[in-house]
C-alpha cells in the first residue's frame, strides 16, 4: 500500500504559478476558490496571489476567514529517517508485520549546493539533498562536507541555500575593493545584491534582494534576476544581513 504525504504551502506566486499547482490542494472547496481566483486574473499568478493582506482570498468573508496557506499532496520521493520503536528500543510493526516509518524527508529537495575550486582553478559543485544532509548529521558529521575531494586538490569555497544573499561583481562594482560595512556604500551594494531563488545542478537562479516578482523578463536579466552556471559564480561574495538589511558578515557562515 502506498503511503500518502501532505505538506503546508503558503499561497503566493512562487508556490502556485498555474492551475496544475492548484490541483495538488487537498481540500476541494479551497481548490475551487484558488482556481476561480486565478481565472479572475486570467492565469496571472503574480496578480492573483500577491499582497494577500490588501487583497485577501476569502474562505468565509462574513467571518473574516481568508486563505493564506493550504495543505497539498506531498511528493512521492519521501524517505524515512527512522522507524517507530517501543520503550525498549524494539521495532513496532504494523498489521502486515512491516516496520512503521516516521520522520520523513524529501530525497528530491536540495538542502544546499557546495562550491569548490579544483586543482586547476575551475569551480566545481556538489548538490546535497535534504536527505543526505540529515543523514550526515545523524552520523555526527557536519551537513557541509568541506573536505570533499580534498585529496584531489579541491578547496571548499562556500555553500548556497535558498534565500541566502550574494554580491555579484559588475563593471562599476568590485566587492573586494569596497568596504562592505560602510553605510556610504549601500547604494553600490544594494544594486549588486541578489538572493538565491532556487538551485539545481550547475543551474542557479537569483533574484535582486528588493525584487518581489517571479517573472524572468529577458530585458531585466542581470538587474532584477540572474541565471548563472558555475562560471557565473566566479568572484561572488556570500554575505549575511541583519534585520535592518545591513551586512554583518562576509564569507561562509
Amino acid at each position: 500500500m502506498k503511503r500518502g504525504y501532505t505538506i503546508r504551502k503558503a499561497v503566493n506566486p512562487d508556490n502556485f504559478k498555474d492551475f496544475k499547482n492548484i490541483e495538488k490542494v487537498i481540500d476541494k472547496g479551497i481548490r475551487d476558490i484558488l482556481t476561480e481566483r486565478l481565472k479572475e486574473f486570467n492565469g496571472n499568478s503574480k496578480e492573483a496571489f500577491s499582497d494577500l493582506e490588501k487583497n485577501p482570498i476569502w474562505l468565509n468573508k462574513s467571518k473574516g476567514i481568508s486563505i493564506k496557506a493550504v495543505t497539498i499532496t506531498g511528493i512521492n520521493n519521501a524517505e524515512a529517517l527512522h522507524y517507530k520503536k517501543d520503550h525498549l528500543g524494539k521495532d513496532i510493526l504494523d498489521e502486515d508485520g512491516q516496520r512503521i516509518a516516521v520522520d520523513f524527508v524529501s530525497t528530491g529537495n536540495n538542502h544546499h549546493v557546495a562550491i569548490y575550486e579544483d586543482e586547476n582553478g575551475n569551480l566545481q559543485e556538489k548538490v546535497v539533498s535534504f536527505y543526505e544532509a540529515v543523514e550526515r548529521v545523524n552520523q555526527k558529521l557536519p551537513a557541509i562536507d568541506k573536505e570533499y575531494n580534498s585529496a584531489s586538490g579541491w578547496k571548499f569555497l562556500f555553500t548556497m541555500k535558498q534565500n541566502e544573499m550574494f554580491l555579484f561583481p559588475s563593471e562599476d562594482f568590485d566587492p573586494k575593493e569596497v568596504d562592505l560595512f560602510d553605510e556610504k556604500n549601500l547604494s553600490f551594494i544594494s544594486k549588486n545584491l541578489f538572493r538565491v531563488q532556487k538551485i539545481a545542478t550547475k543551474d542557479y537562479f537569483f533574484r535582486h534582494h528588493l525584487e518581489t516578482t517571479v517573472e524572468d523578463n529577458s530585458a531585466l536579466k542581470g538587474i532584477t534576476w540572474r541565471r548563472e552556471g558555475l562560471s557565473g559564480l566566479k568572484n561572488v561574495w556570500k554575505v549575511r544581513l541583519n534585520h535592518l538589511g545591513k551586512i554583518v558578515q562576509v564569507g561562509e557562515y
